[in-house]
């Protein structure tokens, strides 16, 4: 019975001394990124989510690499042409092929095109691509033309992020659902294998036609505690942390294990249900956007380092109207406005939001608060972030906080979330989509600018969002890697390497 005891508490010492410290840390050949949450699936095609795309961008390829300009590089495409304003002649380079062997060629990408618009995909980048591209034809192995109904601006750069090209033979053995979860692209990184809820695994591919990444292995792994990442971080069990809190930053640059680099600009945004009663009437949407106090939010929850929104059409993105300032925090003005729309006792409103979202809780706390001031009875409605997905696209929602973020071409967005042939699930406006459809198709970058700003002045009067504020996001690394943040913020590991 001694024997057996001191050797539980032998054990026991053992374990104890064995927790004292951390996991250990990946090999060198190894980066470990950690994210606040786990893919929904791993078809780029299928999945507009953030830390989805992230982990879809290591896998996929498309035909060019979009840069921070709004201009793009050769990736898959290694040649183009205009061949009249509404024709392009791409040239794909002969040495790309997929994961599984299957040549990348003009069939794999004209496959690619069509499953966008086949029955039952329900792609969330149906409305960027279909909206103004209608045709893509095959001129030999390694040629095609893609055609768009009027003249298209930014075509090459939204086909750099919303066209991955994908393998037609595979596809069609697998099907759609499993190559959501089992997929085959011709990226740097190929699929070895995703344990749900633990972690995915990429292996770097030996084929792949560009520059070889400098790690072998990259794991991905979800972690919604923003505390538990940064402390992933600082104790050697991954090397790449996103959604990095403005209260956590000191920590990280004071930890001398670490450094801070740019991401994007997270836009968090107010979405309203315009459809249906009180927010049907514009007087109900502009009071609740002088409710909220978002210069003292900022300073509050961001250290002073937000971005104040005037409409919708981040202050950083080419085409903002410099004409506009942003709603003025007047509790009185709110109150008198919903008074004047037949609302004098005030309103009950319900509040949604993902809860994955970082500094989300504070957010919304702080928001209702601003709110209840004004006259807004909120009741805040917390959603993981499926369930919070499919009301927001089954149109349950009444007010609710999602995020974009100010990337360098308005179409990416403004778009996709204001026009009626789009998502078309909160708002319509018949003038809104006149200038959205205008704006696109002007090729001179000064007058394009005058559209989009006529576009933020009648979105900003009509206030079909309560403009908030843009979040300078920062990723955290760890010092032996070398990687600077990008602003369309995808965490694309072909860009790391270890710092010499």
């Amino acid at each position: 019975m001694m024997k057996r005891w001191m050797l539980i508490s032998l054990l026991a010492v053992i374990g104890l001394a064995l927790g004292a410290f951390p996991a250990a840390a990946a090999g060198a050949d190894t980066l470990v990124v950690v994210q606040e949450a786990e893919p929904v699936g791993l078809d780029l095609m299928q999945n507009s989510i953030q830390t989805t795309m992230s982990v879809c961008y290591n896998i996929h390829d498309t035909l060019f690499h979009p840069q921070e300009d709004a201009s793009v590089l050769p990736a898959l495409a290694e040649k183009w042409e205009k061949t009249d304003d509404l024709t392009w002649k791409i040239t794909l380079r002969k040495d790309a092929v997929f994961h599984n062997g299957e040549p990348v060629n003009a069939a794999a990408v004209k496959f690619s095109f069509d499953r966008v618009s086949k029955e039952g995909m329900q792609s969330p980048h149906k409305g960027k691509l279909l909206s103004a591209f209608t045709e893509l034809a095959v001129v030999d192995e390694y040629t095609f033309t893609i055609k768009t109904g009027k003249p298209y601006a930014p075509g090459l750069y939204i086909l750099g992020y919303y066209l991955p090209i994908v393998p037609p033979k595979y596809v069609q053995e697998v099907g759609d659902e499993k190559y959501n979860t089992d997929p085959v692209g011709c990226g740097p990184y190929k699929l070895s294998k995703w344990m749900r809820g633990e972690e995915i695994v990429l292996e770097r591919f030996d084929k792949y036609y560009g520059p070889q990444p400098a790690y072998k292995t990259v794991v991905f792994k979800a972690n919604p505690e923003e505390a538990s990442r940064v402390a992933s971080l600082l104790t050697g069990e991954a090397q790449v942390a996103s959604a990095i809190p403005v209260h956590q930053r000191k920590k990280i640059a004071g930890s001398g294990k670490a450094y801070l680099t740019n991401q994007m600009g997270v836009m968090p945004y107010l979405g309203i249900n315009t459809y249906e009663a009180p927010f049907d009437d514009v007087r109900v949407r502009q009071a609740l956007n002088h409710a909220i106090d978002k210069a003292l939010i900022g300073k509050a929850l961001f250290g002073g380092k937000a971005i104040i929104c005037n409409g919708p059409i981040s202050p950083r993105t080419f085409g903002a109207s410099p004409n506009l300032k942003p709603y003025a925090y007047d509790p009185a003005k709110a109150k008198a406005l919903l008074k004047a729309a037949g609302h004098a006792d005030g309103l009950d409103v319900r509040l949604a939001y993902p809860t994955y979202m970082s500094q989300i809780q504070e957010q919304a706390e702080a928001i209702a608060a601003n709110m209840g001031k004004a006259g807004f009875r909120v009741t805040l409605e917390p959603y993981e972030r499926a369930v919070m997905w499919e009301r927001y696209k089954g149109k349950k929602h009444q007010l609710y906080i999602y995020w974009w973020d100010d990337a360098p071409e308005p179409d990416r967005y403004i778009y996709s979330l204001f026009h009626s042939k789009s998502r078309d699930y909160y708002y319509k406006n018949e003038a809104v989509d006149a200038l959205l459809d205008k704006g696109r198709t002007i090729m001179d970058r000064a007058e394009r600018a005058k559209v989009y700003a006529q576009i933020d002045e009648m979105l900003y009067e009509d206030a079909p969002w309560a403009y908030l504020y843009i979040v300078p996001e920062v990723f955290a690394v760890a010092n032996d890697v070398d990687y600077q943040g990008r602003r369309d913020g995808f965490l694309n590991m072909r860009y790391a390497k270890p710092k010499k």
